[in-house]
């Protein structure tokens, strides 16, 4: 299973600022607006898709058929401002402060003058629940697989960017209740894990 930062960063988006940009509005048919524009929006290494002429045709055509407008047209603007990566980072920032915070205010005044967002700890949470019990998941399997019951696990090893989140660090710890918690270099461990294990099996680089 992988699960990465930007995992979250989607859900946070396409939950808490998407619907900004149109994301859940009614088309007059009464069906959903189709949802691949935000998607690949809320999806770092698909944003610049969302800028072909082929996705800007397709809106424009799509936009007569929307009930409500307003979404489409902040999309429109964001599309030309090619301003997709920098809400990709106003949503990272958000999540990396939602660590401690409850609440972040997110101006979007470069979209539309006045425009912003308030984005709650609770709102995250609910829009990455999906995602922790995939991780749940993976840690019922692995100690299936390891043969280890809940009560021999004595550590935990928190590291990486993600291992900061409040509601991921506290789903894996209600699983393994008896183990203690060992926080790694938060940004650097996991680099290093992987160089110490290069070196085992390759040798020092010239």
């Amino acid at each position: 299973m992988h699960i990465g930062g930007t995992d979250f960063d989607k859900q946070l988006s396409l939950q808490g600022l998407m619907p900004l940009f149109g994301y859940g509005s009614r088309m007059k048919s009464g069906a959903y607006m189709p949802t691949s524009h935000h998607m690949n929006l809320a999806t770092w290494h698909t944003i610049n898709s969302v800028y072909s002429q082929k996705s800007t045709l397709a809106l424009g055509s799509m936009r007569y058929d929307i009930e409500d407008t307003g979404g489409i047209d902040r999309l429109f603007k964001l599309i030309e401002q090619r301003a997709g990566h920098w809400l990709a980072m106003e949503v990272e920032e958000t999540k990396i402060q939602l660590t401690h915070a409850d609440s972040r205010h997110v101006p979007l005044d470069r979209i539309e003058p006045g425009l912003s967002v308030e984005l709650s700890r609770a709102l995250f949470e609910s829009s990455i629940d999906a995602l922790l019990e995939r991780v749940r998941g993976s840690v019922t399997q692995l100690l299936n697989n390891a043969n280890v019951s809940v009560a021999q696990v004595d550590t935990v090893f928190f590291t990486g960017g993600s291992s900061g989140i409040p509601a991921l660090r506290n789903s894996v710890s209600a699983m393994l209740p008896n183990a203690r918690h060992v926080e790694g270099n938060i940004f650097g461990s996991i680099g290093s894990g992987l160089a110490i294990e290069a070196m085992k099996r390759y040798g020092a680089m010239n």
